[in-house]
């Protein structure tokens, strides 16, 4: 065997595990891989800021279930995507950055971009560690990526000099690696089981709510038939969405306490909520609109979720699909008798009634244009199979709370780290990672702003996508907090942006842009977007007085440290 740069032995071994695309900006210190990754055939996709490229990374990751991968140079590059990188921390997303670092030699000696990454990068991934020796970089990536996916998905860290990535090495002298990713299910206690059998067998009310563990765990057959035997409401959250369709008769849709599809009064009148693969975070507001009576099956891959903010009755460890197949099986071969058709009935009244109030907003063509019927529109022109990217404050809040997701993977949203910007990235990510599906951004002006730069790196790799931005001329959401906390006669400062022309930006850099003031106007300018083939962009200008439900219960929160 031939000498090799230890560059090369990066690209060869993210090449061996199934890597075909990488998120980036270079830097002297990684440009061994940049030269190696031409001869790998990887493709390496170059954003303006590395924060772009982590956050693509990021999406890239939770579409394919495999973790995206982030490369970047050190110091600044590696600290310019640690606000990507704790995004994807806390939505536990599968994701691999590579960075560059100063090297070993300049320790403690205030070399340019010196900086101790790992330490930093520690409190934001699952596992973060320095290659030091060149013939262990193959051992070090096959780990690391294993352990991105392994039981809860989340981000790893490599650490790299120059010391290490540029030296030649006898590639017959590599540490052996095993880059086969072994494939298991944890499966769930049998008295675990069987406890969770009993508690369904005498609830009358039972409401099931899906989350990001059930998309990990490919539960989608498995769910949408345990409903369809049991009976049983299901709401969905984050990457649960579309996980079994908005349109299934027992499929109610997001699981938030805002949204206007009767959650929080049906989980306030339940007898018994089972969990799967949710955490019980904010957006689900703590599970704070619970029934403090109802009985609690939770079944999740991590241990340490069972029993966060609300106490469980039947805790399980465990893969979703494998659960739900046994708790299925479990009654079959007992012979329970489930029954809670007058539970379902009244749910789906409830239900009903508030979206038959929620469709008068949708279906209004009066301006000013409000955010739902923005909502509405990308629905009617993609017929609910686009990949849908989510970004912004309020603009966030209403889409999550309106959009019927039809399909599995096919909501894209930042998570709890509530960072504005991941929009442009995600959609870059995402149409990368599923470049046969049609991607549509919606979200606000000021989201917008913070990464636009990105839709260069669109123009220039040729990733078409259509972003929507619901424009009210403010950072929306926080405006409308300073005027419920200290009144509208108040002035508002630091919240109020100028009418930006964000169509023309668009169409400066090679892309396709439209502006819409009317909402009659809204489908035929999505559906042109659409057909451009290129990065395109329609601003709308949106009602300035839509204040959604999220940001009066942020605000009741944050308001509500007076009264302690």
């Amino acid at each position: 065997m031939a000498k090799v740069e230890g560059g090369r032995l990066v690209a060869k071994t993210l090449h061996e595990l199934g890597v075909r695309e990488i998120f980036s900006l270079g830097g002297g210190h990684i440009n061994p891989i940049y030269n190696a990754c031409i001869d790998f055939g990887i493709r390496i996709i170059d954003t303006h800021h590395e924060q772009g490229a982590a956050m693509a990374a990021d999406a890239y990751g939770r579409l394919t279930r495999k973790p995206g991968v982030c490369l970047v140079t050190a110091g600044p590059g590696f600290t310019n995507a640690l606000t990507g990188i704790a995004g994807a921390y806390l939505s536990n997303a599968p994701f691999m950055i590579i960075s560059g670092r100063s090297g070993v030699e300049e320790n403690d000696r205030l070399s340019l971009q010196e900086i101790d990454q790992q330490t930093i990068a520690g409190t934001v991934t699952k596992w973060a560690r320095t290659v030091h020796d060149p013939l262990r970089i193959p051992e070090y990536i096959a780990s690391a990526y294993r352990r991105a996916i392994s039981g809860k998905p989340g981000p790893v860290y490599l650490g790299m000099s120059y010391e290490v990535l540029y030296p030649e090495c006898e590639e017959k002298d590599v540490v052996p690696y095993d880059t086969t990713i072994p494939a298991h299910a944890l499966k769930p206690h049998e008295d675990s089981v069987a406890s969770a059998a009993q508690l369904l067998q005498s609830s009358k009310k039972p409401i099931a709510i899906a989350g990001s563990g059930s998309w990990y765990s490919g539960s989608d057959k498995v769910l949408k038939n345990f409903i369809e035997k049991t009976g049983i409401p299901l709401y969905t959250l984050n990457f649960g969405r579309g996980i079994v369709s908005d349109d299934h008769p027992l499929c109610f849709g997001s699981a938030g306490p805002s949204a206007p599809n009767a959650f929080r009064k049906l989980t306030g009148e339940s007898d018994l909520i089972l969990l799967l693969g949710i955490r019980l975070s904010l957006y689900i507001g703590f599970g704070k609109t619970f029934n403090p009576k109802a009985k609690v099956i939770q079944v999740d891959i991590d241990h340490d979720e069972l029993g966060r903010n609300k106490a469980t009755d039947v805790g399980i460890v465990g893969d979703i699909s494998q659960t739900l197949e046994a708790i299925t099986s479990y009654i079959k071969r007992k012979k329970i008798k489930l029954d809670y058709g007058k539970w379902y009935k009244n749910a789906l009244n409830s239900f009903s009634r508030e979206q038959k109030a929620a469709d008068k907003i949708r279906n209004s063509d009066t301006p000013p244009i409000h955010p739902v019927r923005v909502v509405k529109a990308i629905e009617d022109v993609t017929g609910g199979d686009a990949l849908l990217v989510v970004d912004g404050g309020d603009c966030q809040a209403w889409t999550d709370s309106n959009y019927k997701v039809k399909h599995p993977g096919h909501y894209v949203k930042g998570g709890l780290l509530g960072c504005m910007g991941v929009g442009v990235p995600f959609a870059i990510g995402a149409k990368t990672a599923r470049p046969d599906k049609k991607v549509v951004l919606i979200t606000g002006d000021g989201a917008v702003g913070m990464n636009f730069m990105e839709f260069e790196t669109a123009v220039r790799h040729k990733i078409p996508f259509v972003t929507v931005v619901c424009n009210d001329n403010a950072w929306g959401m926080t405006k409308h907090q300073l005027e419920i906390t200290y009144g509208k006669e108040r002035p508002t400062v630091g919240v109020n942006l100028t009418d930006t022309p964000f169509h023309e930006l668009v169409k400066v850099m090679g892309g396709y842009g439209e502006l819409v003031q009317d909402p009659r106007n809204l489908n035929g300018a999505i559906e042109r977007a659409l057909s451009s083939g290129v990065p395109s962009l329609i601003n709308v200008l949106t009602d300035t007085e839509a204040v959604s439900g999220a940001t009066y219960a942020i605000t009741e929160m944050m308001m509500s440290a007076n009264k302690k």
